[in-house]
């Protein structure tokens, strides 16, 4: 099984301002986490750091075992992509390249069909048998079955904009939870699910031995799931994060106390700092006192007619 960690994470906006500060957390193996915090508080930031789509300012992310992602959003109104491209995506880098190639390949086949040119596609083939493509041909024809109730062979080449937002949240899902990857990221997987698919969805996170990152607005979701929940909070300086353990369904009672306590920390760092500013204008005073009034003990007799010139002029004056 897989983990991730993260060590002292910051991130700067383009502009300079800080999003986040000082994050620290690990996912355990076969550990559900869930990362909540307000929006824009910087969820959707930490989970590209976690998968390597952005570098951040500070800090490290360590991890073993495969990592599979899921993003926000799938497909768009401007995305051409056909089913076989969104399963493919979710696979390793490996077969992603090996697959890339593949294609290119048969490409160039149909306008050159020369003996170097089929020596080439069949090394690629090749290439595409390690990296594990016949295997994954036959999980996804599992994942399409289940999700689209048709095969890979006859859902492959449909555009993914025919499939409606619930279609293709299921069979990415579908893809990541029986796939190799032992660590997955899900970045809000329950939107556009129909009620039947949510529970079908809490039903896997519940049984799968995976270590799990997930996003989510849907409370009933990360009570039945999530056993440790990561809150984003925020802050001057950065958004940080702190942990509770004890699951979702006890978050907003540990968030009153944990608010209970900065608010009586804030007061005794408020009263300490009063006393302190009262201490220091005390010595501030004594020292004053006794600098004009206690130089003649001190064996300075030059400063004390100094200081009683001063005084003379002062009343003379006056």
């Amino acid at each position: 099984m897989g983990h991730v960690e993260l060590s002292g994470i910051g991130y700067h906006l383009p502009d300079g301002r800080v999003l986040l500060d000082d994050v620290s957390f690990r996912v355990g193996e076969g550990s559900i986490v869930a990362l909540v915090g307000p929006n824009g508080a910087g969820k959707t930031t930490l989970l590209k750091i976690i998968a390597g789509d952005l570098t951040p300012t500070t800090g490290s992310v360590s991890r073993s075992g495969g990592l599979g992602v899921m993003r926000q959003f799938i497909g768009s109104i401007r995305d051409a992509s056909s089913v076989r491209d969104l399963l493919f995506s979710l696979t390793s880098p490996a077969l992603r390249r090996a697959v890339t190639e593949l294609d290119r390949l048969e490409l160039q086949l149909m306008e050159d069909d020369s003996e170097p040119g089929q020596l080439r596609y069949a090394h690629a083939l090749s290439d595409y048998a390690d990296a594990g493509g016949y295997e994954a041909e036959v999980l996804f024809d599992a994942c399409c079955t289940e999700a689209l109730g048709v095969s890979y062979d006859q859902a492959k080449w449909r555009d993914l904009r025919t499939l409606s937002g619930g279609e293709q949240k299921r069979l990415a899902l579908e893809a990541l939870l029986r796939g190799p990857d032992e660590v997955l990221l899900l970045d809000e997987p329950d939107n556009f699910l129909d009620v039947p698919a949510k529970r079908w969805l809490e039903n896997q996170l519940q049984a799968t031995q995976k270590s799990v990152l997930v996003v989510s607005h849907d409370r009933e979701l990360l009570a039945q799931t999530a056993k440790t929940v990561a809150v984003l909070e925020l802050g001057a300086a950065g958004n940080s994060v702190w942990i509770h353990g004890s699951g979702f369904e006890t978050l907003a009672a540990a968030r009153r106390e944990r608010f209970a306590r900065l608010e009586e920390l804030r007061r005794r760092w408020d009263e300490e700092h009063q006393k302190l500013r009262e201490l220091v204008l005390l010595y501030k005073n004594k020292a004053t006192y006794k600098f004009r009034n206690g130089l003649a003990l001190s064996g300075c007799p030059d400063s004390a007619r100094q200081v009683r010139g001063s005084r003379t002029a002062s009343g003379g004056a006056a």
